[in-house]
């Protein structure tokens, strides 16, 4: 039982605190949801591993030394959060010259392999992810016991949500899609593209607090 690692209301707490971090707009969501409404349900399905392995990569990170060595060094805080922002301002000019390929039908798989490795990059090289899971899993541990088990037990609930929350957002948004004809759809796909590049500006403009 997890209630012989945590008590159920600290974990509760931070069940709760971390569905509403997961469920609030960002470029993951924006990404999801443009590609769901765009182009289709196989599409937005394809990002979900990424975002996954994403969080999972950077929740390692950080609790290996990344998240504390970018809060003291600005140099690599710089460095990580100019290649998120323009990695995102790249995504939105590359989904802004798809937009025009896309058509009434759903995606072939071919059309969507790389989906995944866009999420995972968009997860992984967002500064804030590292500095995230540094400075809020910690609140929920108690110190008087074993810290890795704690650990284990915040880092699944978090990606187990952060997986629901993909699901319910792909699923929701590639079922409105279907009712777009061609045109909606690539408006959408610009649309999202412009949330990219807007992303990518103010990852750009974050400062190391």
């Amino acid at each position: 039982m997890f209630t012989d690692v945590m008590s159920l209301e600290v974990w509760l707490s931070f069940a709760a605190a971390s569905l509403l971090l997961v469920i609030a707009p960002g470029p993951a969501v924006a990404l999801m949801v443009s590609t769901g409404l765009s182009r289709g349900r196989r599409a937005a399905l394809s990002l979900i591993p990424g975002y996954f392995f994403g969080d999972l990569v950077a929740m390692v990170l950080s609790f290996a030394g990344l998240g504390a060595l970018l809060m003291t060094s600005a140099k690599l805080f710089v460095l990580l959060k100019w290649l998120g922002a323009l990695y995102l301002v790249y995504l939105g000019w590359r989904m802004w010259r798809e937009a025009r390929q896309l058509g009434d039908a759903e995606p072939t798989v071919n059309g969507t392999r790389h989906l995944g490795a866009q999420a995972f990059l968009v997860s992984v090289l967002n500064p804030k992810s590292l500095l995230f899971f540094l400075a809020f899993m910690p609140q929920f541990i108690d110190p008087t016991t074993a810290a890795i088990p704690q650990l284990i037990l915040l880092g699944l609930t978090f990606l187990g949500l952060g997986l629901f929350n993909d699901l319910a957002y792909a699923l929701l948004s590639s079922s409105g899609g279907q009712m777009l004809r061609a045109p909606t759809r690539r408006l959408i796909h610009r649309t999202g593209a412009v949330c990219m590049v807007g992303a990518g500006l103010a990852t750009a403009a974050i400062r190391r607090q």
